[in-house]
């Protein structure tokens, strides 16, 4: 086979086109891949394993729905603490409350980012300090606190009102009798 001007010309673009495409790379590849650990992929799925990793459950019980009678570990160190860990489902009059846009104070709810404030550095939607009982994650990635908020407010709401926490100073039982 005889090779002409055209066949020569053509194997040049190929191994131009090869040479030029593998320095600068393709189009594809100019965008940074997603993070798969990021806030944006977070899941209720991954959210759910994580409040079982967590062992969530062993205080907010399976269906998340919270405790009616004091956890009895809790006081152990001192008497006066009564830990009655909350009910973390949407539901609207005992639980999380629906997820909210912005902070209100006329609302029982939490926003998303409220929500993962409370898991990670112990504050309630009022500003206020959850009981010294309550783990703090503060080392959670977005994606685990992101994955957990989510899992919360897939669950289907849970009518349970549970008693306030004693947790002197913090949280005293004239505030859990006085309904605050």
């Amino acid at each position: 086979m005889r090779m002409t001007w055209q066949h020569v010309a053509g194997a040049a673009l190929g191994l131009a086109l090869v040479i030029v495409t593998s320095a600068c790379g393709s189009s594809s590849d100019d965008a940074p891949a997603p993070d798969p650990t990021s806030r944006e992929n977070a899941s209720a799925v991954k959210g759910a394993e994580a409040v079982q990793r967590r062992k969530c459950v062993d205080c907010h019980t399976a269906n998340m729905s919270g405790a009616a009678k004091a956890l009895v570990q809790a006081g152990a160190n001192d008497p006066r603490v009564e830990l009655y860990p909350p009910n973390l489902t949407p539901d609207p009059e005992t639980g999380i409350g629906p997820a909210l846009e912005k902070p209100d104070p006329t609302s029982k709810g939490y926003t998303d980012d409220l929500l993962a404030r409370a898991i990670r550095s112990g504050q309630d939607n009022d500003d206020l300090e959850l009981c010294p009982q309550m783990k703090h994650f503060a080392e959670m990635t977005d994606f685990e606190v992101y994955s957990i908020v989510k899992y919360l407010r897939s669950l289907p709401p849970v009518k349970n009102k549970v008693l306030r926490s004693v947790c002197p100073p913090l949280k005293t039982k004239e505030e859990q009798t006085a309904g605050k």
